[in-house]
């Protein structure tokens, strides 16, 4: 059993060298990762790829894939593996995309440095930033993309409206026809 766990770490390493060697060939920046945060693509192979809310990326072969999570109105809500230096946007992608009631005005990615918290905002609602295209998704990210209730909201005074209309009307009808 240790030896199949040294072997995981060992390809785990490997494959952490040959994905950082490539990403510096084409000109990534490559940031530090804990290798507890990986996950390889044989390691998932068998796993359903979108069921529950656990979900694998089959997208990228061969890519060591990194925990990010969706909250809110994303159409595929939960937690994702993401192949390494995914950026914001396509991750989001990955994720199904922001769902139809989704505020895009103040998208809010939160990630952990050491000890302390920093949130980015990015705004969705003209296609996006340069800033949304660039940041590149790390192990333990959550995106969290805020519910519009403006439709129902709406809906709910509209709702609340025509009873009052219907109301309205009923008695005045009936104050005509006792007259």
């Amino acid at each position: 059993m240790k030896i199949i766990t040294c072997l995981k770490v060992y390809i785990c390493s490997l494959s952490l060298l040959i994905c950082s060697s490539s990403a510096l060939a084409e000109g990534e920046q490559v940031v530090g990762y804990n290798i507890k945060e990986f996950t390889l693509p044989s390691e998932v192979k068998d796993l359903p790829k979108s069921s529950g809310a656990v979900y694998f990326s089959p997208s990228v072969k061969g890519k060591v894939l990194i925990p990010v999570h969706f909250w809110g109105a994303v159409n595929r809500a939960g937690l994702h593996f993401v192949p390494v230096n995914t950026t914001f946007v396509n991750g989001l992608s990955m994720a199904g995309g922001p769902g139809s009631t989704a505020d895009l005005k103040e998208v809010k990615l939160t990630r952990k440095n050491k000890e302390t918290f920093e949130t980015l905002k990015f705004n969705l609602t003209e296609g996006g930033s340069a800033k949304a295209y660039e940041e590149t998704l790390r192990p333990g990210d959550s995106i969290f993309i805020p519910k519009d209730t403006f439709t129902e909201n709406r809906a709910y005074y509209t709702g609340l409206i025509g009873v009052f209309a219907t109301v309205l009307s009923s008695v005045l009808l009936y104050r005509q026809v006792k007259n």
